[in-house]
């Protein structure tokens, strides 16, 4: 399932919709809707390069549109799927490496996200996905193609008006640092990763963008996968691994003010995605999930590929 405080959180700070007189049409807020980061908001692009970070295989999808997986890392559509219908550009968002992707979708935005991919090249290295900076190439790569569908003075307004929502970094936590022969603390690699940050908000600055939305790390001393990891009998959250997403997230809250003040004409938002993650966490019935502890047991069983979700039967 999708995390849908997180798109509540970020309809919640939208300006209200215009509506015309005539027709009563609501319009969508944002001409289009560009997507950076991992897994939470990889709706396919892994699928078209070669990676171990795949989700075109089962149990993905199978409350999709169509029960298939389609390459995006949960039972059903992401958070880019669920914003871009909330808002009423299209009904989900398409992997930009997609070789079908049409006009229309180029013309109302696109997604760049690659799973297990972080802001540090070194993560992606890892698992042989896009960081950050190629994303941001492929971005650049994109504008050539809008301009020559909708003209440079048309992309360059829908570029300007359009929101880009970037959600990366927990892989360079969870991943590349807890796994390399690092040479610096937490705090070291914190400031490393908040500098990769403020160099490609600038770099989508120069290209155009106006308007960015940020998410803040969650609580990835949680995730099923660092609490396998850990060797705790009893399953629970490793808390130091929460503490330093939270130091992470106050250094970024505190950055991005000053960072947009160093832009002319730009908005970034920040987005307490810990706050809205620990709030499913708490309240899993409300938001539709079953047990968690099933859930994370069926993650770290001996019947489940340590990378993805893939099942290995076995006779």
């Amino acid at each position: 399932m999708a995390h849908p405080l997180l798109l509540l959180l970020l309809v919640l700070l939208l300006p209200s919709p215009a509506i015309s007189s005539s027709t009563k049409r609501v319009q969508p807020k944002f001409p289009a809707i560009f997507y950076f980061g991992d897994s939470i908001f990889d709706t396919g692009n892994n699928n078209h390069i070669s990676t171990l970070a795949l989700a075109n295989h089962l149990p993905y999808g199978r409350d999709f549109p169509g029960d298939r997986p389609t390459g995006r890392f949960s039972n059903g559509r992401l958070v880019p799927d669920l914003l871009n219908e909330k808002l009423q550009l299209k009904e989900f968002s398409p992997p930009y490496l997609d070789p079908n992707l049409s006009d229309e979708d180029v013309m109302t935005g696109v997604n760049f996200a690659s799973a297990g991919s972080g802001f540090d090249e070194r993560t992606s290295h890892l698992s042989h996905t896009l960081p950050l900076s190629t994303q941001v190439d492929l971005f650049e790569e994109y504008l050539q193609r809008l301009g020559d569908i909708a003209g440079d003075k048309e992309a360059s307004r829908i570029v300007t008006n359009s929101l880009i929502f970037i959600n990366s970094g927990t892989n360079d936590f969870t991943r590349y640092y807890r796994s390399s022969r690092r040479r610096m603390d937490i705090g070291e690699y914190q400031d490393t990763i908040l500098g990769m940050v403020h160099e490609y908000v600038k770099e989508l600055y120069n290209l155009g963008g106006r308007k960015f939305c940020f998410a803040g790390l969650p609580p990835f001393g949680c995730l099923p996968i660092q609490i396998t990891l850990s060797g705790d009998p009893d399953r629970a959250c490793v808390e130091e691994q929460n503490r330093d997403a939270l130091d992470y997230n106050s250094k970024l809250e505190k950055m991005l003010p000053t960072l947009q003040r160093s832009l002319n004409g730009s908005k970034i938002v920040y987005l307490n995605a810990y706050q809205a993650f620990t709030e499913i966490l708490d309240n899993t019935n409300r938001y539709g999930m079953f047990s968690i502890g099933v859930m994370i047991h069926s993650l770290s069983s001996s019947n489940v590929h340590p990378i993805t979700c893939k099942i290995t039967y076995t006779s």
